[in-house]
């Protein structure tokens, strides 16, 4: 199964060793939504706030060891109403202007869309001075 990550699971970002053992399918890539940062070291994607290109990559999990980024995403299938993260299918966009279909995970609690992330990067924002870099 495809997953787009666009936060922490990211290469080269604190949490990128969960996703280690899966092949990076395409790097550079883009869903149309809007991140955010509540301040607690990770990202929120809101689909439906906006149509900003928030980056991240696509990795092919295993669908039998997809329940480990449920788990990790505090996604609980049978529980909706008290997950922090939905599981959905998204369009994933490339530099060609062609898309794939990809899970990512999108925030399920509204209250966690404090500040907007300018430029909707993960990678480029915990790198600005000022942000929660040092987590």
């Amino acid at each position: 199964m495809l997953v787009f990550v666009y936060g922490t699971l990211r290469k080269q970002q604190i949490n990128h060793h969960m996703m280690k053992n899966y092949p990076c399918m395409q790097e550079d890539v883009w869903v149309y939504g809007k991140l955010y940062d509540a301040g607690a070291g990770y990202p929120f994607l809101a689909l439906n706030k906006g149509s900003e290109k928030v980056r991240g990559e696509v990795f092919e999990v295993p669908q039998a060891e997809l329940y480990l980024l449920d788990e990790f995403e505090d996604y609980i299938p049978d529980e909706p109403n008290s997950s922090l993260y939905m599981r959905v299918e998204v369009d994933v966009y490339d530099n060609n202007d062609h898309s794939t279909k990809a899970f990512t995970y999108v925030c399920n609690k509204e209250e966690m869309l404090l500040h907007e992330i300018e430029g909707h990067d993960w990678v480029n924002f915990i790198g600005k001075p000022g942000t929660n870099e040092k987590i």
